[in-house]
């Protein structure tokens, strides 16, 4: 009996360790496979002359639009005023270009 619970013991502790080792594995395998596309992503900047100007620290800035709809029954639509919109665009201290928009109401006659 005693023999067979010392087994198992066993047993369990080397499946423990073997499932540690697998995870282990994979962390290794996941860090290579993420170098390996950084690098080869990085040559094809260099090839297609995107990384002109751009350091390894630098993050790509990307834009967010918000939009916004507004549903109206029947006779509400008569009631809404027109709109203005006037663009303003500049580049900030990073060079990027911003484009700024004003959306102003118009009174309704």
């Amino acid at each position: 009996m005693w023999t067979f619970i010392t087994q198992l013991l066993v047993t369990l502790v080397l499946l423990g360790f073997f499932l540690v080792s697998c995870q282990n594995v994979m962390h290794i395998v996941k860090g290579s496979l993420c170098f390996v596309l950084k690098h080869i992503h990085q040559e094809l900047d260099k090839e297609l002359g995107e990384n002109e100007g751009l350091s390894d620290d630098e993050e790509t800035i990307s834009t967010r639009v918000v939009r916004r709809r507004v549903l109206l029954k029947g006779n509400e639509l008569q009631n809404i005023p027109g709109e203005q919109v006037t663009e303003e665009q500049f580049t900030d201290e990073q060079g990027n270009i911003v484009t700024k928009k004003d959306h102003t109401s118009t009174p309704n006659p």
